[in-house]
């Protein structure tokens, strides 16, 4: 049996301006909505290619979005309803869709051992922090920021001094896109897939997923599979630890699937 772990966002599923970026010849089908309007796609193909491996394997969705936005994504969370999800980059550990307990409270001792709390990180923040290139903050769950910026605008030189000073905090940033993700460094995808391996039974270990925020997860499988048209191919493009996909877009989802159904599971 394959553990497949992936990313959502840009490697499975895809906003309108994504699929515009990077048409398809075939058809599309709506896999979130939101306010009665359709915020992802994923290609008829590629849908149909996820079903058939989810009857087959283990699909365990991994992502940075808060559970209830998880949880909108209705063609995964409810039509193909794994078993087991990830949330909250790595935060939140659903099994039949409710947080694991005894997960929460791995991450809340790890929290409060090994980072600063979040009013000592805001305060650091504060000092690089202006209305002209932040437009927006959300506390994730609890857990982390997520900032909405204005990119071109964004200090880099200030933001690199920031991220220095948030390292001995426990503290880390990604940026990516018009999003400034701040959270705390235990915080991540890879350890919850390692609490998750600890109890599911599987052959072979394979990870998708289009950014640095996924990389480590894509270290620890026996196969790492990423886009081009992604955060992490652009600023790595020679990895020899990612396989990189030839399409782009819904195009490389199907790709990627095809691809882990061909494995061969004898190790």
């Amino acid at each position: 049996m394959i553990l497949f772990t992936s990313d959502l966002d840009r490697t499975l599923i895809y906003s309108n301006t994504m699929m515009q970026t990077y048409p398809i010849a075939g058809d599309v089908v709506p896999v979130e909505h939101n306010e009665e309007l359709i915020r992802s796609y994923m290609s008829h193909d590629s849908m149909e290619l996820l079903k058939q491996f989810s009857k087959e394997h283990l699909f365990v969705p991994v992502t940075t979005r808060a559970v209830h936005e998880y949880e909108r994504i209705h063609a995964i969370a409810r039509d193909i309803n794994p078993k087991y999800a990830i949330t909250t980059n790595g935060g939140n550990v659903l099994i039949d869709g409710k947080p694991d307990l005894e997960w929460n409270k791995i991450v809340k001792s790890r929290l409060s051992e090994q980072s600063q709390p979040k009013e000592e990180m805001l305060r650091t923040f504060a000092k690089i922090r202006h209305e002209s290139w932040v437009l927006g903050e959300y506390y994730v769950d609890d857990l982390f920021f997520m900032f909405r910026v204005d990119r071109e605008l964004v200090p880099r030189g200030e933001l690199a001094e920031f991220q220095a000073e948030l390292a001995p905090m426990g503290w880390s940033i990604f940026l990516h896109g018009r999003k400034l993700y701040v959270l705390p460094t235990c915080l991540d995808k890879a350890y919850a897939v390692q609490y998750l391996q600890t109890f599911v039974e599987y052959d072979l270990h394979v990870a998708a997923g289009d950014s640095m925020m996924d990389y480590a997860m894509l270290l620890e499988a026996d196969y790492g599979y990423s886009q081009t048209h992604g955060e992490l191919y652009e600023k790595q493009p020679n990895d020899e630890k990612v396989i990189f996909l030839n399409g782009l877009g819904a195009m490389s989802t199907e790709e990627l699937l095809r691809n882990i159904l061909e494995l061969n599971v004898v190790r």
